[in-house]
């Protein structure tokens, strides 16, 4: 009779405790978005592990949503001894749909590495040369307008060291996002004219300037040489081959699983807004993809891990990187991190309501991924962070 007591009262001290942390969550929040962020908390079991932190990479990523004010995020670390997998909050505020970690979210730049991977392939194939100039690539009628086409190579586009100057900072692209509609998707013909009446920012070869152009450029070149469509390129060359069955190029292709909602402080007013109408380039070359976690470890492992993506006298040229002497450097459409992620190699983005990265540590051959749906969070401080509970504790 002592232990049937003893079991009811263990069991209404657990209850009380749960619904405790609800209501916690619920009156320290300051606004109705960060209130469905923390009771989300409460019931977030959302994780699988075999390196033995699953509790405090579980707390570590639960804290991350509340800090950061993010409605939600994924993380994914494999190591040799292991891997954890994990999600925390809702993938979308107005919904409140939990957070999974099979969610896809938009990738932003780190897109950039997958096309780097197509143009590669093609350089494999023998279609293309890294240090020919671009005019040999391009349609006839772009190039023209290409200031310096005839001295730009490929390889510097891809590095960012080609000097060309950006579509996105122009006045009349960012007005005409304003009224574009996510069913009229952007075309790479269409964005490169915004730069057309644009001052090159340096001459090709002479320093690194991160430009998103390079790869609206280099997506003109693919089509041209595949007489298709880049999302056409990535999924013969990447996806198929690999298994990416979650993966898609937004706004080309059809939506695949669940999507997690991006947002961000839009009106700089300190709330967060959706960016689920907003189309400002889209399914461009330089942020194309939707993925998730784990179709990106699959990613990452068969290009620096295994290497089996490329041949190694590809992947050799990959890794050739450019420093812009603030110990950061980027190679032919990955970089290589500073600290806190210092000696790290791979990519990040900052897009359309998302903040996600993808780093690979050679030395440890160790992966870690971070998905986010707030485009204003340190996510590389996020990644380290997690690193150091797998590895210290």
């Amino acid at each position: 009779m002592n232990l049937k007591l003893l079991a009811f009262r263990k069991i209404l001290f657990a209850i009380v405790f749960v619904i405790s942390l609800g209501f916690t969550g619920y009156l320290v929040a300051n606004n109705i978005s960060q209130r469905v962020i923390e009771k989300s908390l409460a019931k977030q079991v959302m994780s699988t592990s075999t390196v033995g932190k699953s509790s405090q990479l579980q707390k570590f990523l639960n804290e991350i949503v509340i800090e950061q004010k993010a409605p939600g995020a994924v993380m994914y670390i494999i190591t040799p001894k292991g891997s954890w997998l994990g999600a925390s909050g809702v993938n979308n505020l107005s919904t409140k749909t939990r957070m999974k970690p099979t969610d896809g979210f938009s990738i932003a730049s780190m897109s950039k590495t997958f096309v780097a991977v197509v143009v590669l392939k093609l350089v494999e194939q023998g279609k293309i040369q890294l240090d020919r100039a671009i005019a040999t690539y391009l349609p006839r009628d772009i190039s023209p307008h290409i200031i310096n086409s005839d001295k730009i190579t490929v390889r510097q586009l891809l590095n960012h060291t080609s000097g060309v100057a950006e579509y996105l900072d122009t006045k009349e692209f960012i007005k005409a996002t304003a009224k574009r509609s996510r069913s009229q998707p952007w075309t790479a013909r269409e964005a490169i004219k915004y730069m057309y009446r644009e001052q090159p920012r340096a001459n090709p070869g002479e320093k690194f300037i991160y430009t998103d152009c390079n790869y609206i450029l280099l997506e003109l070149i693919v089509e041209n040489i595949t007489r298709g469509t880049l999302a056409q390129a990535t999924r013969s060359q990447i996806f198929k081959p690999l298994g990416l069955k979650h993966t898609f190029t937004e706004l080309r292709e059809p939506t695949i699983g669940e999507v997690a909602t991006g947002y961000g402080d839009r009106n700089k007013n300190g709330k967060l807004d959706s960016y689920a109408k907003v189309n400002d380039g889209n399914g461009l070359g330089d942020g194309a993809l939707v993925s998730t976690a784990q179709d990106l470890a699959k990613f990452a492992k068969a290009l620096f891990a295994k290497k089996t993506l490329l041949s190694p006298k590809t992947i050799k040229e990959m890794l050739k990187f450019k420093d812009n002497g603030e110990g950061y450097s980027y190679g032919l459409g990955v970089e290589r991190f500073s600290s806190p992620l210092a000696k790290a190699i791979g990519h990040s983005g900052i897009a359309y309501g998302f903040t996600t990265l993808l780093a690979y540590l050679p030395n440890q051959d160790t992966t870690i991924i971070v998905l986010l749906n707030n485009q204003d969070v340190d996510i590389k401080s996020v990644a380290r962070t997690g690193l150091d509970i797998v590895e210290n504790h």
